[in-house]
């Protein structure tokens, strides 16, 4: 089926001509703001990275990694979903690029902070040793 006939169905006769133009990304400043990849985002998404691979290596809270990392892909993927079903490929498309960011940042922030709590252990065998 069409969107615009899956938009149509079921909706009062006032309401169908409004469906259509109730997204877009000039009136949604969030859904802009989700579809244009920054540095702070890249920051954000670093910081839930290292955050939550703290708490997974640590068992310190489990509820946290949930957070965290969803604070960084949830409102990537669902503007993803909203613009395809709208047709707004430009949104799409900087969604997209959003997600991807916020996935390669927490890799790179997961990645690095478990190589250093590798250092950080050898080194406490080595000088643990010592003495």
């Amino acid at each position: 089926m069409i969107i615009s006939e899956l938009r149509d169905r079921g909706l009062p006769h006032e309401t169908r001509s409004r469906v259509a133009e109730a997204f877009t990304g000039d009136e949604h400043a969030l859904s802009k703001s989700i579809s244009s990849p920054d540095a702070f985002a890249f920051i954000v998404a670093l910081c839930a990275g290292a955050a939550g691979m703290l708490s997974l290596s640590t068992a310190k809270s489990g509820a946290l990694i949930g957070v965290l990392i969803s604070v960084t892909t949830i409102p990537a993927a669902a503007n993803i979903g909203i613009a395809a079903a709208y047709g707004d490929w430009d949104t799409f498309a900087g969604s997209t690029g959003q997600l991807a960011v916020n996935l390669a940042a927490i890799l790179i922030a997961g990645t690095t902070t478990l190589y250093v709590q590798r250092l950080l252990s050898l080194r406490r065998k080595r000088l643990s040793r010592r003495s």
